[in-house]
Order: structure tokens, then sequence, then C-alpha cells
């Protein structure tokens, strides 16, 4: 339970030094920077054409430094003339090029169906997606690799074919042809509803498993709003710029913590909107803290213009509930949408109803409370999942009865009385609306008849 501050402090002094941003103006940590850059669309790309081109550099040397044994014993093997050579790796070169443009406007269009068809949100899930990363690097990479080689052909003053490097860009057209045809697969599955809920679904669960694993090792009963020991006074750290919270690093505000022999207190969990100035968090310390200090503690959170499912697995029920909420909107009335969008929201409810949400607050490796943690309200959860969707499902029978279904489906996973109790606001918020709404007399029995027993079952 306890974390030694002789280990964390090294790793917080390299977070500080290495952080892009210092002073007043930033607070992007190194942590959050390398998200947003293993997360972007061109890191992955940008490996893959880095070690092509350090491929053609390397067989063509190769070419340099052998005899020519092998394009003698094998002459169909290996390219021997210049003009073909050349006529070779220009062709391959202008359809590799032709073939990225392709793929770069197909991508566009998914990204503009699935912002139109689901919701905004999910437009990163497919910039972070690998496999499509890849593709666009592959593509990229043979066209440079076969401009690199192209350019080692010659015949004045002395001929030079580097064969081994032509066979290469043979071989890598054919990874590349694969590639494409992953490609249009891969693009065509990843855009239908269920596999993104899915995908959205399978990530918040090893969010959760991450920071949640359910071991018992929480902090409970030490009361968030619990009053400063004595001779310690709370002092609010404002933040120095405004966004949304996407990464906190909890490690370097307990060496902070352990270095100014001080009690921090994180104030907003990650997916949560602060404004300039706002209290960020606040720390128990027998004065106020400087700016220096202000501005170290505002290093520790990681703040941009978006939520990210790292730290924030509310964000995954944020997407899927924005799904289902399209999918009802009287533009697409896709009620089978919202129902795959219930059923995955309900795994996430009766996951997190099986773990440990509490606060895991942090300790010195004398057993000191250091830091106040945040951890995850079930009942906010229960809400975000439920409230919109029914309220947007008003009339629609199977979309209500699908929402009584799937909390009941998480009402038999949780342990915890809050939770279950959670849930019953929610089939009672639920069963008032559907029965409200009703458009036939068989509709309102059965939601009545769902809704008495789900009430019993949760009540019990």
């Amino acid at each position: 339970m306890s974390t030694a501050c002789d280990r964390v402090v090294p790793y917080s002094l390299f977070i500080e030094r290495c952080s892009p941003m210092h002073g007043a103006s930033g607070s992007r940590s190194f942590k959050q920077l390398w998200l947003q850059i293993h997360s972007s669309l061109w890191f992955v790309p940008a490996l893959i054409i880095a070690s092509l081109m350090l491929l053609a550099f390397g067989l063509v040397e190769l070419d340099r430094h052998v005899d020519g044994v092998a394009q003698q014993r094998w002459p169909r093997l290996f390219t021997t003339e210049a003009d073909g050579a050349r006529g070779i790796l220009s062709t391959i070169a202008g359809v590799m090029a032709t073939i990225a443009g392709v793929t770069f406007s197909i991508t566009m269009v998914a990204l503009t169906l699935a912002s139109a068809q689901y919701t905004p949100r999910v437009m990163r899930n497919f910039m972070r997606d690998k496999g499509n990363q890849a593709v666009l690097g592959i593509f990229v990479g043979i066209f440079l690799y076969c401009l690199l080689v192209l350019r080692a052909v010659s015949e004045q003053p002395v001929p030079f074919v580097p064969a081994f490097a032509v066979l290469g860009s043979v071989l890598l057209s054919v990874l590349g042809s694969a590639a494409f045809i992953f490609f249009i697969h891969h693009i065509s599955s990843t855009i239908q509803a269920a596999e993104m809920a899915q995908a959205i679904t399978q990530e918040t669960l090893r969010m959760i498993d991450k920071y949640f694993p359910g071991d018992g090792d929480s902090a409970g009963g030490v009361p968030r709003t619990a009053s400063a020991p004595a001779g310690l006074a709370w002092h609010a750290v404002p933040a120095r710029q405004w966004g949304t919270i996407q990464t906190v690093a909890e490690e370097q505000l307990l060496a902070w913590a352990c270095r100014h022999d001080a009690i921090v207190r994180i104030e907003h969990r990650p997916g949560q909107f602060v404004g300039q100035d706002a209290t960020l968090a606040s720390v128990a310390m027998r004065l106020p803290p400087d700016e220096q200090m202000i501005d170290a503690l505002n290093r520790a959170f990681g703040i941009d213009a978006f939520r990210t499912l790292d730290q924030d697995p509310a964000f995954g029920v944020r997407q899927l509930v924005d799904m289902a909420l399209k999918a009802l909107s009287p533009g697409i009335n896709d009620s089978t949408t919202a129902v795959t969008c219930l059923d995955h929201m309900g795994v996430i409810l009766a996951y997190c109803g099986r773990r440990d949400l509490t606060p895991r607050h942090r300790y010195d490796e004398h057993g000191s409370l250091r830091v106040l943690s945040i951890g995850i309200d079930y009942e906010h959860l229960a809400s975000l999942a439920f409230s919109q969707v029914a309220e947007s499902a008003q009339g629609n029978t199977e979309v209500l009865l699908k929402i009584l279904d799937t909390i009941a489906r998480a009402g038999q996973a949780c342990g915890g009385s809050a939770e279950r109790r959670a849930l019953l606001h929610q089939a009672e918020v639920t069963g008032e609306i559907a029965l409200r709404s009703a458009r036939s007399q068989d509709a309102k029995e059965r939601l009545d008849a769902r809704l008495r027993a789900l009430t019993q079952a949760l009540a019990a």
C-alpha cells in the first residue's frame, strides 16, 4: 500500500526536467506528451518510414560491397540492367504513391462518416488505431524507399545497379499489396457500430484493470474532507491553464509531498474541465506554496482540449452514450445500435461493480498520508449510462426494456449496497419515463412487469 519516497523521487525529477512546458504557461507532463505522441496519427508511420529509408541505404551499401556473384548465379532473381531497374523502381513508387493517396482519402471518409453517424468523440479511436497507422506508414515508406534506391542507380561514370535493393523493392511491393487488402477489410470492420462499441469497451476495461485492480489495497476510511493535521493548513493550488484534465501523475505528487512534508488533495479527476485559476489541488502545509511550487504541482496534471480514456474510464461510457443518443436521434433512428451500446455499457458497469473503486490514497515509506486521490463514482457512471438514453428513448419500448435488462445484469454483479441503490434509482427513473411515454397498453404492461421484477431484485 505504501510507496517509498526514495523510490519515486528520481522518477519525479526526471518528469519535471523532461517536461516540455515550464513556468506558468504550461502543465503538460512528460507522461502526457508521450501518450499524445504514441496515440498520434503520425508516430507509427514516421517509425516505419524511417526504418524503410534506413533499409534502402543499407541494401545499397550492401550492393556496393558484394562482388556480384549472387547476381550472376541467379540472373532471373536479380536485375542487372540499369533501365530495367529504373522501370521497376519507378513503377512501384508511382503505384505506392497512388495507393497512399487512396488510403488517406478512405481514412478521411471513414472519419467523416464515423463522426456524423456516431459521435465526434470516436474520431481519436481511428487516429489511435495501430492498423491504420501501420498501413499509411508502409505505403509512404515504400514510396520513399524506391526513390532512394532509384537515386543510386547510375550508368556513368561507373555502371551501378543495386540488385539487392531492387529485389527488396519488389518484395516490399508484395507487402504493400497485402497491406492494402488488409486496410480495406480493417476500415470496413472498424466503422461498424458493434466493432466500435466493442473496441471502446475493451479499452475501458483495460483502464479499469490498470488503475482499480480490485485487490483491496485502498485507503478507505480516510475522508477527503478531513481537516488538515495540527500545524498545517489547506492552501489552494490554482490551475495555470484551462482545459480538460487528461492525466494526473500521482507518483510525481507523492514525491513532491514527501520533499515538502505536505499533503496533496486532488480536487478534480481526469476527464473534468478546469478553468484558469480554478482550484486544481489543495496542499496542507505550514506556509502557502510559492510560485515555483505551484508550477511544479501544475506539471503533474496533463491538461489539454479533449478527453482521453487513459485514467478516465468514464469517457468510455460517455462515448457509448453518445453513440446511443446519435442512433436514437430522429435523423438516424437506429434502435439496434442503441441496444448494442447498452449491452456494452452493461458490461462496463458490471465490471465496475466487482471492483474496489474507492480512492487509492498514497502514503510514504513511513505510512504517512501524502496524496488524497479520487476514485470512480459508481452513481455517476450509472446516471451517465442510462439517464440521457432513457430520455431520448421515450416511446421506444424495446430500448427502454433493454435499459431495464442492462440495469438488472449490472445489479447481479454488484456486491455493494451503494452500487445497487444507484442502479435502483436509475431503474425507477427509467420506469417513470417508460410508463409515461408508453404508446399502447401492451407496452405499458410489459414495462410495468419488468420494472416491478427489477425493483424487487435490486431492493432485496
